[in-house]
């Protein structure tokens, strides 16, 4: 092994320039292989260890990171075309595979079909990889594009890392997954990986509630029979306890809910509220939510005509804000409209055979679109039968349309069985692949160890 004194790493920082940084009290096997592409990095802590046989590249305009204390053993791999990141104390044994990019399947879009194929012509996509604080990755390890392995987790060997792995847990197989978990320390990590969502609809979730804080301080609360005055309105309701719940089951992620419902919308306005926020923030989101047809159905029978929305305009509405969300979303997932549940002056039994028409298009929609439906109409039947036949005093509406604290603890329940159904949230702990050079400006933000060598 030699040290940073000795003339391996010197060499390196003398072939390199500023494109690499060695810390103090590394080592390095003498057939260590680094290869530095124009505007590229390479960043190693102090302390490092890297054994013999080991190859690092880092592409044109990519960047790999490698903390402190990181130990590297035999003939492992690491290949970055947008960024790697190693954090302290992570533990890499033999003959471990890290890449941040794939070929591109060879569809007519990236290739021209003209002449003899070659292996790159149709071009790579990537997104970053990082291993967070002190996890381990046994012999054989593969890790792929776009994940990240929490703090101190332990990868079985052989194991194929195809998808993010929480932090404190043992993971195997392939694809990877979590086997047990176990209790170990954590230390805050510079950038916490973040889960964004927007939602669209009515007030079934918008939800206002009034807000006094008072109300809500367990140590400062008002005396029995004192008055307290409305401070405010707060966002509460089944889209609120949502994200409650999902932080608690997703601690480490960085979960954050843009609720953008509005009460009395109708397509129209979910339509204009799509086209507002892409207006305003034309960042990639997680996760977008859409729900939108009572308040269409509902001002026709209350004969506001000039507010109630067709069904003909209504299909376009729907079909045209899901198009966009799904440009612009991760993943799409389309709420069908909860049934009316009583008004004594209109004829409910109407209005709901003409909601469900309403609920069957969208649910149409949202398969053309490749986006999730998540249908609420059988379970709000089936449960608010069951508590009117057993005389129940609790009701899933406040008044018929709106829902009461009951309807909203239903709807966390669908929205939460959806989630996990579907592996949604698993699904999304992972960075999107995307063109590489879309991907370095994407995701430059998690490595700002690059900012001095220009953009991407």
């Amino acid at each position: 092994m030699t040290t940073v004194d000795d003339p391996v790493i010197r060499e390196l920082e003398d072939r390199y320039g500023d494109a690499v940084r060695i810390g103090p009290e590394c080592e390095f096997a003498p057939d260590v292989c680094i290869e530095i592409d124009d505007d590229a990095r390479l960043v190693i802590g102090d302390r490092a260890t890297i054994r013999r046989g080991t190859t690092i590249q880092v592409h044109r305009g990519a960047i790999v990171v490698i903390g402190n204390d990181v130990a590297i053993g035999d003939n492992v791999f690491i290949s970055a075309m947008v960024g790697i990141r190693v954090g302290d104390g992570v533990g890499i044994s033999n003959m471990v595979d890290i890449h941040d990019h794939n070929h591109r399947e060879r569809a007519d879009t990236y290739v021209s079909g003209g002449g003899a194929p070659v292996p790159w012509e149709s071009g790579f996509e990537g997104a970053p990889v990082i291993v967070e604080t002190g996890a381990v990755l046994s012999n054989k390890v593969t890790v792929t594009a776009g994940v990240r392995i929490g703090q101190n987790s332990l990868i079985g060997a052989n194991a194929v890392v195809t998808r993010s792995v929480p932090p404190n847990v043992v993971a195997a197989g392939a694809p990877a997954l979590p086997i047990r978990s176990f209790n170990g320390p954590l230390c805050e990590e510079r950038h916490r990986q973040q889960l964004r969502v927007r939602w669209f609809g009515t007030s079934i979730m918008e939800h206002y509630e009034g807000y006094n804080d008072r109300m809500v301080s367990q140590a400062n609360l008002p005396e029995v029979g004192s008055s307290v005055v409305v401070e405010g309105w707060r966002r509460r309701g089944y889209v609120h306890r949502l994200r409650l719940s999902l932080q608690a089951a997703w601690p480490y992620l960085d979960i954050s809910f843009d609720n953008r419902a509005q009460g009395g919308a109708t397509s129209r306005d979910v339509l204009s509220a799509v086209r507002a926020a892409l207006r305003d923030d034309q960042r990639r989101i997680d996760l977008a939510y859409i729900g939108c047809g009572i308040n269409d159905v509902w001002r026709g029978f209350q004969g506001r005509s000039a507010e109630a929305v067709d069904f003909t305009e209504f299909t376009e509405n729907y079909r045209e804000a899901v198009r966009l969300l799904a440009r612009t979303a991760r993943q799409v997932i389309c709420v069908g409209e909860t049934p009316f549940g009583w008004d004594a002056e209109l004829d409910v039994a109407a209005m709901n055979a003409e909601l469900a028409r309403y609920n069957a298009a969208a649910s149409r929609i949202a398969s053309e679109a490749s986006a999730d439906f998540l249908d609420a109409w059988p379970a709000f039947s089936t449960t608010a039968r069951q508590l009117a036949a057993y005389a129940s005093a609790s009701s899933l509406w406040s008044d018929g349309v709106h829902l009461s604290e009951q309807g909203d603890a239903l709807m966390l329940q669908l929205a939460e069985r959806h989630l996990r159904d579907r592996g949604v949230i698993a699904s999304l702990t992972g960075y999107e692949r995307m063109e590489r050079a879309e991907a370095r400006t994407a995701y430059g933000h998690l490595f700002p160890e690059a900012a001095p060598l220009g953009g991407p």
